[in-house]
């Protein structure tokens, strides 16, 4: 993990600090090294670079030129094709190279073709002086993220949010409508945008060219099946547990311990159950929760679930499970706001677990997160696709198993929902309460709108799209979707900025792209074979958790929610917000509709104040203006 810097001034000089001021922005985390260098005088090109660190030739992937003198590069990346891409580039001695240096090479070859060239996790900027232009890409499902501004006659690049709103950059800190409108509508969005409208986040999958006259932003990749050679379900469910494995060992390669998130789930499990033999006998550190040990005051929610846990860590030798003493405080008003340069819509959620994994010098911490988008996917949407092409025997035998596995009803009540549904959509949605594919209660938080309807002018276009993917009725529609559509660049981005905070970086190996579209394109019946929900990937698990947790329903891990005490504590949240009301927020929020979503959903009211308070001591300490 490192942080990356670009200011360009095209006709004018740039200020003579501001490479300093930005790698200042990273002084957090206490970063390995920094380094700074103008590239090139006329335009001012400035690069800089914050180092952690990590991987084997780290040390050496700082700001690099090239032989030629006609490249640059800062660099956060994490590729893992370097094998291959040494073949294409006919070099020798990889194991000399550093990432940095990989890409260059690789774009001396393929030019603005490059990122789909490279496999793994990254950003980067990449200054051409021939072409006097900038070529930025991040990796396919964001796992590192990329800022960037673009000024008259001046243009800001970084993955640190704070770096670019240093005081001679001059970028304004006007907030954006279409943040607000992200963060306090019930939609799950995908991109993580940037507080303030000057400031643009690279999305996923996309690359950036920028030169004097004109910059463009374009994908370079999309999701979309493969042919798949013709073979049988063992075979297929073979090559899943080969790819798998390759997509953890991808992101073994560190100089230092490893870590992995753990819960009682298929995804964790399978990544721990794998890494643990992978490391041939080194410790694999794990996390849980939120890192708390099973005490008196947990023990009547988690007892179960912790059991469970001990027993799947019995089977792996060298896993060494870390937790706190303390129960930590994970929801917090204004979390990294310091850090982040604006008003903070970040979770601590992750913080607990990344702080565990940092005591013991880890750098890499492994999620299985993601997996159920696609690669471990439940497969649901299989019995539509089974009714649309009139398969109705097998549809029928489908679901009588999935009844004897408790995830069904009636398998005649569940055919005629399913005739309903497909025959008669409008009676469909109005006999069973849905709104343009949400259920009833979801729905019902759209007409809670806490926003005026100065800042949701343009609600029907924020949420027209997202009704639009709601209603997928088969397996690929709905992991393109989930994959795509719903939230994993944000997700990524949130947990870098936090576990950065602990000098560390999340990897997630179900969500490797030979993996992803591997899965992606195997035959529906694969992923709910026999009734069993996400069967594929129990069956590559088969050796490396326990059966229980292998074979066990998601709904069989049952805890429970103090109810009064998230109503009392979101009552507490309102009572400082109101506290603290000034005349600025009557231009953004309804407080009446604040005040009902309290009553009425309160888990959700919660994360919406927290974020106001945010906003509130922003505000106050005029770091934002509207």
């Amino acid at each position: 993990m490192s942080t990356i810097h670009c200011a360009i001034g095209w006709q004018t000089s740039l200020p003579g600090t501001v490479m300093q001021e930005m790698l200042a922005c990273s002084g957090y985390w206490q970063p390995d090294a920094v380094h700074c260098q103008q590239i090139s005088h006329t335009p001012d090109v400035r690069l800089a670079k914050a180092c952690l660190y990590n991987r084997p030739n780290s040390e050496l992937d700082a700001i690099l030129v090239s032989e030629c003198g006609q490249f640059s590069i800062v660099a956060n990346a994490h590729l893992d094709n370097r094998d291959e891409l040494a073949l294409e580039l006919h070099l020798k001695d990889i194991d000399r190279l550093c990432d940095g240096e990989l890409i260059i090479k690789a774009y001396q070859r393929w030019q603005e073709n490059t990122a789909s060239h490279l496999l793994g996790d990254f950003v980067f900027i990449l200054w051409d002086n021939l072409k006097q232009q900038l070529y930025c890409a991040r990796d396919h499902f964001g796992v590192k993220s990329l800022f960037y501004a673009i000024q008259s006659g001046r243009v800001i690049v970084s993955n640190e949010h704070k770096s670019l709103l240093v005081s001679s950059l001059a970028v304004s800190r006007q907030l954006s409508n279409d943040w607000l409108a992200d963060v306090f509508k019930p939609t799950t969005g995908n991109e993580f945008l940037s507080p303030f409208y000057e400031i643009h986040t690279l999305p996923a999958a996309h690359q950036l060219v920028i030169n004097q006259q004109e910059h463009s932003c374009e994908a370079y990749w999309s999701l979309t099946p493969q042919v798949l050679p013709k073979l049988n379900d063992d075979e297929y469910i073979a090559k899943l547990a080969e790819l798998f494995e390759q997509a953890v060992a991808r992101r073994l390669v560190s100089q230092y311990p490893i870590a992995a998130e753990l819960s009682e789930g298929l995804d964790s499990n399978g990544v721990v159950g794998y890494a643990s033999r992978l490391l041939d006998g080194k410790p694999l550190y794990t996390m849980s929760f939120n890192g708390t040990a099973l005490n008196d005051d947990n023990a009547h929610v988690w007892s179960n679930v912790y059991q469970e846990l001990f027993d799947a860590i019995d089977l792996w030798p060298n896993v060494q499970p870390l937790w706190g003493a303390e129960t930590p405080e994970v929801l917090k008003a204004g979390a990294y706001a310091t850090t982040f340069g604006g008003p903070s819509a970040i979770s601590t959620w992750y913080a607990p677990r990344v702080a565990l994994a940092q005591s013991q010098g880890c750098r890499t911490v492994l999620s299985g997160w993601g997996g159920d988008h696609c690669v471990s996917g439940y497969g649901d949407e299989y019995i539509h696709e089974l009714f649309l092409d009139r398969q109705y025997i097998r549809l029928y035998r489908q679901l009588m198993l999935r009844q004897q596995r408790g995830r069904g009803r009636n398998p005649i009540k569940a055919l005629l929902r399913l005739f309903i549904q497909h025959q008669f959509p409008k009676v469909y949605k109005k006999l069973f309460q849905f709104r343009n594919g949400l259920s009833k209660p979801s729905a019902d938080l759209f007409d809670h709108a806490i926003l005026t309807d100065k800042i949701t002018g343009r609600l029907a276009e924020i949420i027209k799209p997202y009704y639009a993917i709601m209603d997928r009725t088969s397996v690929q529609a709905r992991d393109h979707r989930e994959l795509i559509n719903v939230g994993v660049q944000r997700r990524m981005a949130l947990t870098e900025i936090a576990a950065r905070h602990h000098s560390c970086e999340f990897r997630y190996p179900l969500l490797d792209k030979e993996l992803v579209e591997f899965a992606y394109s195997l035959p529906s019946h694969l992923k709910c074979k026999h009734g069993v929900e996400r069967y594929m990937f129990r069956e590559v698990l088969k050796g490396h958790t326990t059966e229980l947790i292998r074979m066990r329903r998601k709904a069989d891990v049952l805890t429970t929610l103090d109810s009064e005490k998230i109503q009392d504590n979101a009552a507490e949240s309102l009572q400082r917000v109101m506290a603290n009301w000034t005349s600025e927020l009557d231009d953004i929020f309804d407080k009446k509709t604040l005040a009902k979503v309290v009553r009425d959903y309160p888990h959700v009211a919660q994360r919406y104040l927290l974020q106001i308070e945010s906003l509130q001591g922003q505000l106050n300490e005029g770091l934002i203006h509207l």
